[in-house]
């Protein structure tokens, strides 16, 4: 069944729809929260209430075709909510459980993978909010500009100049963290990537 069928089921209130699109949303919803909350038990207090507003609220959806927008809008604002409280980072028995997983056996370039993917997630989490933001929408879920604008609610101009900003952040994050001579691409580790 195609997204926006569901979404307009889900207008009707049927709780069927709304399971589906949960199936649908929520892995992509938790690694998204993650990456902008640097907790995982934030990220899932993230990705429920942002499932309770959709239920309570998806009937003021104009446009079904506009719910995927609307869901990160909802879920990015009940991150920065969740992030007020104080600067979130990755606790290091997580980083340390992430990097230890599965490591028995994996081959040196896999090892390597996962290490650059954690110097990644470290930069990222080093930044504040907004560019964390714009970073997380534009390369790990694929988001255009304009998009992005509509999401967090600022003009396209504004989300351009924060991805730039970002970008130069995060290279020179990269670049003080990196013994190597290498630049990273961080498209080559998030699009695609799970946690």
């Amino acid at each position: 069944m195609q997204e926006q069928e569901l979404v307009k089921q889900l207008q009707e209130g049927d709780r069927n729809a709304f399971d589906q699109l949960y199936l649908l949303y929520s892995p992509q919803a938790y690694r998204t929260a993650y990456f902008l909350t640097g907790s995982r038990a934030d990220a899932e207090d993230v990705v429920q209430e942002t499932f309770v507003q959709v239920w309570l609220f998806i009937r003021q959806l104009k446009d079904s075709s506009g719910f995927r927008s609307w869901f990160y809008r909802i879920l990015t604002r009940m991150a920065f909510r969740k992030g007020s409280a104080g600067k979130r980072e990755i606790p290091d028995a997580d980083i340390a459980l992430l990097a230890d997983r599965g490591s028995e056996g994996d081959s040196l370039s896999d090892l390597l993978l996962k290490e650059e993917r954690e110097r990644i997630r470290r930069a990222v989490n080093s930044l504040d909010e907004k560019h964390r933001a714009v970073i997380v929408l534009y390369y790990f879920n694929e988001f255009s500009t304009k998009e992005i604008a509509g999401i967090t609610g600022s003009l396209e101009g504004t989300v351009k100049s924060r991805l730039f900003a970002a970008r130069r952040k995060l290279q020179k994050s990269l670049s003080d963290r990196s013994e190597s001579a290498g630049s990273t691409d961080i498209n080559r580790f998030w699009k695609g990537s799970s946690i």
